[in-house]
């Protein structure tokens, strides 16, 4: 895993977790400008970067990774912490493993609702889509929308084309069977959710949090799918970073 930082070491720590088959820059990159007011840490999650070599091995490696950096390089404390689809549920970790401070989190779609039966059939889906991606064919629209949101054609622009395969398989596996821990319900830092109004899993992930996490907020973005908001306004999102982490 790989950790790319901007600003100055001295301002408040905000670490940045990416989607499942995004890169850290394709997804974020174009936020950072308007973070200066934070030491902003990119993770860019093994499997999903031409930086090096590797897979995604699961949710659980990516925490240790991440746990190790923090505890090394920041004194064991996050101030603010924000992940986007699966990198919202490795947040979700993170939290519940408790193995560092984390003062505010900010979940963006996290998935967290087991698909059971369903897990090998969106997977390989998921796989079909990619494979289709990486050798420059067209993912049919229909299809970009039934799992993204009405509109939300722009998120396979954020497509990592060169992941393997076998990272797809590892990822879909931890995040479409992924239980929320009981002691979760111990975070007491403070917490937002956001989704757009046309994600269904994201919603229902919501609600699942909102009885172990009674303080957490949640923000719906109106006519938004996944990413959308993040994808399509990124000068506002950073805006809503800012307001929310002051």
């Amino acid at each position: 895993m790989i950790f790319d930082t901007y600003g100055d070491e001295t301002l408040p720590s905000l670490m940045l977790i990416h989607g499942m088959a995004n890169t850290a820059q394709s997804c974020y990159g174009r936020i950072v400008p308007h973070l200066d007011e934070y030491h902003v840490i990119l993770c860019e999650v093994d499997g999903h970067t031409d930086k090096e070599t590797g897979l995604f091995l699961s949710i659980e490696d990516c925490c240790e990774k991440i746990e190790k950096y923090v505890s090394q390089n920041l004194g064991g404390k996050l101030y603010g912490l924000s992940g986007f689809s699966m990198g919202a549920t490795i947040a979700v970790e993170l939290m519940a493993r408790n193995n560092i401070v984390i003062e505010k989190v900010i979940l963006d779609a996290a998935f967290c609702v087991k698909m059971g039966m369903l897990t090998p059939i969106y997977t390989n889906a998921f796989c079909w889509a990619i494979n289709k991606i990486k050798s420059g064919k067209t993912v049919p629209s229909i299809l970009i929308e039934s799992a993204m949101g009405k509109g939300n054609l722009g998120i396979v622009n954020t497509f990592y084309k060169n992941i393997q395969i076998q990272s797809i398989r590892n990822a879909c596996r931890d995040t479409y069977r992924y239980e929320i821990p009981d002691k979760i319900s111990d975070f007491s830092g403070a917490v937002t959710f956001w989704h757009g109004s046309k994600e269904s899993y994201p919603r229902k992930t919501a609600k699942l949090l909102k009885r172990h996490l009674l303080q957490m907020q949640v923000e719906v973005f109106e006519d938004m799918g996944h990413g959308q908001f993040l994808n399509e306004h990124p000068k506002e999102y950073a805006c809503k970073i800012k307001k929310f982490m002051n």
